[in-house]
């Protein structure tokens, strides 16, 4: 004798059915609209030069001189780094990053430190997994920040 299954299974699994193909057509609408979309009616960016604030002094006393970006910070770019630190100099820091590529980073006095061990670049060790900030201008890159990956959600001291 064949089984008979309840009639609410059948209900359940054809509304199913049902919510899988409207969430198909309308994926595909969504795609269909992106694919038309036109973005030559949208502005540009418009970036403004900052001056860097100077230690002990408020925003408020600090003038800029002009608008214009002095040519010593002729920064091509800034990018973040997840990697693995190789070796640490009194000025270089020597890098690889997951996927194998090696770098030599500089590193500045005013390099920032976020570790749970300390807040100086000598805190940090050969094999630890870090986060680095650098900014890239002419042929240098440059050290802004380093946090340590393994940084404990404890309290230090405890």
């Amino acid at each position: 004798m064949p089984e008979i299954r309840p009639r609410s299974t059948i209900v359940v699994t054809l509304l199913c059915i049902a919510g899988l193909a409207i969430a198909g057509v309308a994926l595909a609408y969504c795609v269909h609209l992106g694919a038309q979309r036109d973005d030559t009616g949208q502005s540009a960016a418009e970036f403004t030069f900052v001056p860097p604030n100077q230690a002990g002094l408020a925003a408020d006393d600090i003038t800029p001189a002009s608008d214009e970006v002095p040519e010593q910070l002729n920064t091509v770019r800034s990018k973040i780094m997840l990697c693995t630190i190789d070796k640490i100099g009194a000025d270089v820091l020597s890098v690889h990053t997951p996927d194998g590529r090696k770098h030599q980073l500089t590193l500045s006095p005013d390099t920032h430190v976020e570790s749970a061990k300390g807040s100086e670049v000598t805190d940090l060790a050969k094999g630890d997994l870090v986060v680095v900030r650098v900014v890239e201008s002419d042929t240098t890159s440059t050290v802004d920040l380093i946090v340590d990956g393994r940084v404990s959600a404890s309290i230090p001291d405890n």
